[in-house]
């Protein structure tokens, strides 16, 4: 059985201004738009022996005025 790893809170913004990539062992990246679907996936898996590898948190781009 794999360790349950505890997540810390790095920042006081808001996780609705981020979009979130997990990277499993073979690469292939499973993007989400919300936290909580990230944290669903990431403890669904956990148990899962190589699957999971890091995840990655991105801003994500505000666009201003009309195009």
């Amino acid at each position: 059985m794999t360790d349950l790893k505890v997540f810390q809170q790095t920042s006081d913004k808001s996780y609705d201004r981020h979009s979130y990539e997990i990277v499993l062992k073979t690469g292939k990246r499973v993007k989400f738009d919300w936290y909580d679907d990230v944290r669903e996936y990431w403890f669904i898996h956990y148990q899962i022996p190589d699957y999971l590898d890091y995840v990655v948190v991105k801003d994500r781009k505000v666009k201003k005025g009309f195009k």
